[in-house]
């Protein structure tokens, strides 16, 4: 099931992307303005070149928090044994009667 889901926007993306490279095959002049260089590259290699970098780059940006988030659950999962390993080699007391 899940891997017909994955065909089903899987393909009309492939789709709308190649497409959008044979539309757009015109050349486009990249200039990088404080240095001496300049690039001409397709346009849909700037346009999905673009946008392959900033789904990277949110990617990075969404992922640093949670890796902060997983260095704080480890430590505390490690402080819990530490504690349960403590309460298990206490001994327990018996009332008297």
């Amino acid at each position: 099931m899940i891997r017909l889901l994955s065909l089903l926007i899987t393909l009309p993306v492939t789709l709308a992307v190649v497409v959008f490279a044979v539309a757009n095959r015109g050349p486009v002049t990249v200039d990088f303005w404080p240095f001496a260089l300049a690039v001409e590259v397709p346009l849909y290699g700037l346009a999905l070149g673009t946008l392959a970098l900033g789904c990277l780059l949110g990617a990075l940006l969404t992922w640093l928090p949670l890796l902060l988030t997983r260095r704080a659950l480890l430590s505390a999962r490690a402080k819990l044994q530490k504690l349960e390993q403590a309460l298990a080699q206490k001994p327990t007391e018996t009332p008297l009667i």
